[in-house]
């Protein structure tokens, strides 16, 4: 797969520093029914130092209401749809206290894929069938504030701008950019919680469209 780092202005500082503050060893909460994604993960935290299994959650309820309970350095979330949205659960991962970093996991990333990664604010796109030197080498980037997402390719992003209103195309644009959200949100003149409103919305829109023809890597 083909991956671009993206340094987050809007988190990287802030999680450096949280990361020096806290145990050496990160935790990670796997989030997926699916078995094999579970022990995927815990064979690869085994044999990365820095990386401990700190929780597992067979949905995205589980999940919010464990990360509302315990703080998580990483989120690693199956995305399989239509029974799994890991957009779904990463949005809901974002609202609690302290939000871990998120990192999507499905089978094939797509443009598209990034492009709803970017709208529901996931800091990586990671296929289930990467080696573990790229899953290790995702961790640590991760762990360190660096999103790890595939670029959009331009077609892709016309593409799914044809598919949206006026109003979903302003909000497209800015998160696709990588603008925080309070940022969005005051240029746009909205409430954030409108902004999270809308993010939903966009991000079933964008699950709803067919697969688009260039949208591989």
């Amino acid at each position: 797969m083909i991956t671009t780092t993206i340094e987050s202005s809007r988190s990287s500082a802030s999680r450096q520093a949280d990361t020096a503050e806290r145990s050496p060893r990160l935790g990670v909460l796997v989030v997926g029914a699916d078995g094999w994604l579970r022990d995927r993960v815990c064979e690869l935290l085994e044999a990365e130092a820095g990386f401990r299994l700190a929780g597992v959650a067979g949905h995205t309820e589980e999940a919010r209401s464990m990360a509302e309970r315990e703080r998580f350095d990483i989120a690693v979330v199956a995305h399989r749809p239509p029974a799994e949205s890991g957009f779904e659960a990463c949005c809901e991962l974002r609202r609690t206290p302290t939000p871990p970093a998120v990192v999507i996991c499905c089978a094939k990333p797509d443009g598209m894929l990034a492009a709803s990664c970017a709208v529901a604010d996931a800091d990586a796109l990671v296929s289930m069938h990467d080696c573990a030197a790229e899953w290790a080498g995702m961790l640590d980037r991760v762990a360190r504030g660096v999103r790890f997402l595939p670029a959009v390719p331009p077609g892709v992003g016309a593409m799914l701008r044809d598919h949206l209103d006026a109003a979903q195309y302003a909000v497209f644009d800015m998160l696709l950019a990588g603008f925080p959200a309070a940022e969005v949100a005051a240029a746009l003149r909205m409430p954030e919680t409108e902004l999270e409103t809308r993010r939903s919305e966009l991000l079933k829109r964008l699950e709803a469209l067919p697969p688009a023809r260039g949208a591989g890597y």
